[in-house]
C-alpha cells in the first residue's frame, strides 16, 4: 500500500525551513562551528519528530503541530546566525514564541491522551498542567543557559564581556517572565478551544491520535498474548 502523501503551503514552508537548518549546519560545521552545528542538527532532528511519527504510524498530525514546532526552531537556528545580536529583542521572541509553541504540543497531546481515556483531567487540569509543562521548561531553559555559559565562557547569559551579574540577573528574570506570559496565554486558549467547538469538530482534530494511540493498544496486547502463548508451551 502506497502511502498518501498531503501537499500544502504550510508543509512546503515547512520543509523549506529543514533545509534551511541543514544548510546551516553545514555551513558551521566548515567553518569550524562544531558546537553550534551541533546544536542546528538537534533542531532539524526536533522538527522532524511529527513527521517520523506520521511516517511511522501512517497518519497525518495536525498541520499546525509541525509548521509551528518547525518555524519556532528555524528562528531560533537564525538568532544563532546573527539575529541575536543585531535585533535586541529576539530574544524575548523566541522566549515567548518558543514557550507558547511547547505549550501548544503539550496541551494538543494530554488532550489526546484525555480525549482517548488514557488520562482522566479535566479541561482546567489539562490547561494548569500544560501552563505548568511552559514555566517548567523556562527555567530548565535558563538552568541550561547558565551551565552553558560557565562551561563555554560566552555570552549566552546577555550579561557582557566583561559580565555585569546585575544584568544577567535581569535578563533571566526577564525570560522567566516572558516564558509565564506565553504558557498562560496559550493554556487559556486551548482551554477555549475545546470548551467552544462542536464535538464532531473536536473528534476530526483527534482523529490521529486516536489511530496513533490505537495502534500502541493493538501491539501491546499482541505481545501479551505472545509472551501468554510462550509461557504456556513451557
Amino acid at each position: 500500500m502506497v502511502k498518501r502523501f498531503t501537499l500544502s503551503l504550510n508543509s512546503v514552508i515547512s520543509w523549506i525551513l529543514k533545509f534551511f537548518m541543514l544548510v546551516v549546519s553545514v555551513y558551521f560545521f566548515l567553518t569550524g562551528g562544531f558546537l553550534s552545528g551541533g546544536l542546528v542538527i538537534l533542531a532539524l532532528l526536533i522538527s522532524l519528530i511529527p513527521a517520523i511519527v506520521n511516517r511511522s504510524y501512517d497518519t497525518n498530525l495536525p498541520w499546525s503541530l509541525d509548521f509551528l514546532l518547525t518555524l519556532w526552531v528555524a528562528f531560533a537556528v537564525l538568532g544563532e546566525i546573527r539575529f541575536y545580536n543585531s535585533i535586541w529583542w529576539w530574544d524575548d521572541f523566541l522566549h515567548f514564541g518558543g514557550t507558547a509553541v511547547l505549550v501548544y504540543l503539550a496541551f494538543v497531546l494530554v488532550y489526546a491522551l484525555n480525549f482517548t481515556k488514557k488520562i482522566r483531567l479535566s479541561i482546567p487540569l489539562i490547561g494548569f498542567f500544560t501552563f505548568l509543562f511552559g514555566v517548567a521548561f523556562g527555567a530548565i531553559w535558563e538552568l541550561a543557559e547558565f551551565y552553558f555559559w560557565q562551561t563555554t565562557g560566552t555570552d549566552a547569559l546577555g550579561m557582557g564581556v566583561p559580565p555585569d551579574f546585575q544584568l544577567g540577573l535581569f535578563d533571566t528574570f526577564s525570560d522567566l517572565k516572558l516564558d509565564l506570559f506565553g504558557s498562560t496565554l496559550v493554556a487559556l486558549f486551548g482551554m477555549h478551544y475545546v470548551a467552544t467547538q462542536r464535538h464532531l469538530k473536536l473528534r476530526e482534530w483527534m482523529r490521529p491520535f486516536v489511530k496513533i494511540f490505537g495502534k500502541k493498544i493493538q501491539e501491546e496486547g499482541i505481545k501479551i498474548r505472545e509472551k501468554f502463548s510462550k509461557s504456556k508451551k513451557r
